[in-house]
């Protein structure tokens, strides 16, 4: 029998909860630098078996290794290394900030981050979407195999069922809706601010969503592409404009809410130096939730501009855990069973050849039988011999059944004395199985002796 090997399915990554926006900027990757280092990771380290999870909060690659543990630690330096490589960075900056998952640790840690339970802001919807793009890139990218197959549809599932049976994500959960609280928090009533949102894409919608519940009625929504502005900004009543003159959109507002995606700073120090001067050093607000981030993090010092990004929400963060803590609970069982699922899936899955072994010896002995019945009728038409042929497989299938469903049971469990009876009982131990089995010295067959036939006549 193959044993089970949970230790085959590991991760190593970074998250929120282990380094800071300023470390996990420089280790995150798009769609297509995701698709690059997988190939790499397939072609140059060998890998049968990836999927890479890239977000603003975590960076963490999901890797199966057929080797031995050593082997592993082999794989994981090769596979770090092309991580780094990717963003021309050596090993030694991306050591310190990683955590490792092995087994069926790692698939518990896989869905609770599609169940978003380790997200930043517990509850929200993205991460699951974000989940399902990392394997269609693992898929277009041929690193995709059964186990991590299997390993990420549950994970969807869980992530649906979640969100189903909890109230984890009831409201408006996202580091968006908590960028908007911490404005309230400063500003108090936010209906007599002017808010320039930077950035019309998901994270944006999920702010302009934000700024609408909060009550926000003077929105300027910025993007890089003027339809799509004004889309978002049309909405709530607002308005949508390209991002071409974001200095004069920076002297007009009181608050200012970056999501969107950038190779660079958007708003440097400089920049904003002359801003705040032209509006008489008026305090400014701004909340960059974007990773890699696009406000220059020195900005902060300027006179006037008071700066914040997803690393400073921690005391608003924890206000909204207290209030879901029951959910959460509820949420952690449910995980609990589905890794429990995926548990006996595997050790299910280890018996498949065993079954195969025993069916294929049955139906052997079966066609065997037939023949040698066939012989003595002697002339049978085509309906008699058909007759004699089903009969013979229903009592194959009815005899086969409960040994089956006792070796499933038995795998599901991890009870190998069940699985070694039936491989002893069945003389099915070690070598393939003969056509027919062993007879005990001295067995009547009911053919006189001597006269045994073989299945040649």
């Amino acid at each position: 029998m193959t044993r089970f090997r949970p230790e085959n399915i590991w991760l190593v990554g970074l998250s929120h909860r282990t380094a800071t926006v300023s470390v996990r900027e420089q280790f995150s990757f798009d769609d297509e630098a995701a698709g690059r280092l997988l190939g790499t990771l397939r072609d140059k380290v060998g890998v049968p078996e990836a999927v890479l999870l890239s977000t603003c909060n975590r960076t963490e690659v999901y890797v199966v290794t057929g080797g031995e543990a050593q082997d592993r630690g082999t794989v994981r330096t090769a596979v770090l290394r092309e991580v780094a490589g990717a963003r021309g960075r050596p090993l030694q900056d991306i050591e310190p900030y990683l955590y490792d998952r092995v087994g069926l640790d790692a698939v518990r840690h896989l869905f609770r981050v599609a169940a978003s339970l380790d997200s930043l802001v517990v509850g929200e919807p993205q991460i699951l979407g974000q989940v399902k793009n990392a394997y269609r890139i693992a898929r277009e990218a041929g690193t995709l195999g059964p186990v991590l197959t299997r390993v990420f549809e549950k994970s969807f599932k869980a992530g649906k069922d979640v969100r189903a049976m909890t109230e984890v994500g009831t409201g408006e959960v996202s580091v968006g809706s908590v960028a908007v609280d911490l404005a309230r928090k400063v500003f108090g009533d936010l209906g007599r601010c002017s808010v320039l949102l930077v950035g019309a894409g998901k994270m944006g919608e999920a702010v302009a969503r934000a700024l609408a519940s909060g009550g926000v009625r003077a929105v300027v929504v910025a993007n890089r592409t003027l339809e799509r502005a004004r889309d978002v900004a049309g909405r709530y009543g607002w308005t949508g404009v390209p991002l071409d003159d974001l200095p004069g959109l920076l002297r007009t507002s009181d608050a200012v809410i970056a999501s969107v995606a950038s190779s660079g700073y958007l708003l440097d120090r400089a920049l904003l130096k002359r801003v705040v001067a032209a509006r008489r050093y008026r305090p400014l607000f701004l909340v960059d939730i974007a990773v890699p981030r696009v406000i220059e993090p020195e900005a902060g010092r300027e006179e006037g501009v008071y700066l914040y990004n997803i690393d400073d929400f921690n005391e608003i963060i924890s206000e909204h855990l207290k209030r879901r803590r029951a959910d959460v609970q509820t949420a952690e069982a449910i995980i609990a069973r589905e890794v429990a699922a995926v548990e006996r899936a595997f050790r299910e899955q280890d018996v498949q050849p065993l079954i195969a072994r025993l069916t294929q010896w049955a139906v052997a002995l079966k066609d065997q039988e037939v023949a040698r019945a066939l012989r003595e009728i002697g002339p049978t038409d085509e309906r008699q011999a058909r007759v004699i042929e089903a009969m013979a497989a229903s009592l194959v299938n009815k005899m086969l059944h409960h040994p089956i469903l006792a070796l499933r049971r038995g795998a599901q469990d991890g009870r190998e004395e069940v699985v070694e009876a039936v491989e002893e009982m069945f003389g099915l131990a070690g070598d393939p199985p003969r056509t027919a089995p062993p007879k005990p010295r001295g067995e009547d067959t009911g053919v006189p002796r001597g006269r045994e036939r073989t299945p040649g006549g």
